[in-house]
């Protein structure tokens, strides 16, 4: 008796697991992928930084809460500034260039303001910082809303956004 030609072995398909979608995406998509990614997961951690280091600020500078609150407070409203001018600037200058400026941005003005010495300075410093924050956001969005297919956005986009928490 001669073996069959097929096997009546059940087929079984995997499921696709959570990541798969990343398997699948090019080059220049990863690319956009972590620049978005570790940025928006360094504006995080700068955020959460703040956060440990007001009450040293409050002791040190003799600020008070309010004074401590509108430092948080100037950042995003100047955040929500910068990704308005962003998106105005990506649709003049192109998507990669605003977000390659929004982020030197950012890390010059946070990096004055390890320097700043005063309230004042640091106000100044974190407000300015705000705008290179909201534009990262807004230019990154956007531009992996372009780059990434459509069948992978939502995950990518969901994964950037997740940067925020860790960082």
């Amino acid at each position: 008796m001669s073996a069959p030609d097929t096997l009546d072995i059940p087929k079984t398909t995997a499921r696709p697991g959570p990541f798969d979608w990343y398997r699948n995406i090019n080059k220049q998509e990863r690319r956009t992928f972590w620049s978005c990614k570790i940025g928006y997961g360094l504006d995080g951690m700068d955020t959460q930084m703040l956060s440990f280091v007001v009450p040293t600020l409050i002791a040190m500078w003799g600020i008070t809460t309010g004074q401590a609150g509108l430092i948080h407070t100037s950042t995003l409203i100047a955040s929500a500034i910068g990704g308005w001018v962003a998106g105005i600037l990506s649709d003049r200058i192109g998507r990669v260039r605003t977000l390659q400026l929004t982020v030197l941005w950012f890390a010059f003005f946070t990096f004055l303001c390890g320097f700043a010495q005063n309230y004042e300075q640091l106000l100044i410093s974190r407000t300015l910082m705000g705008f290179g924050f909201g534009g990262e956001w807004t230019a990154g969005a956007v531009l992996m809303g372009e780059v990434i297919r459509a069948k992978d956005r939502g995950k990518a986009v969901g994964m950037v956004q997740s940067g925020w928490a860790l960082g």
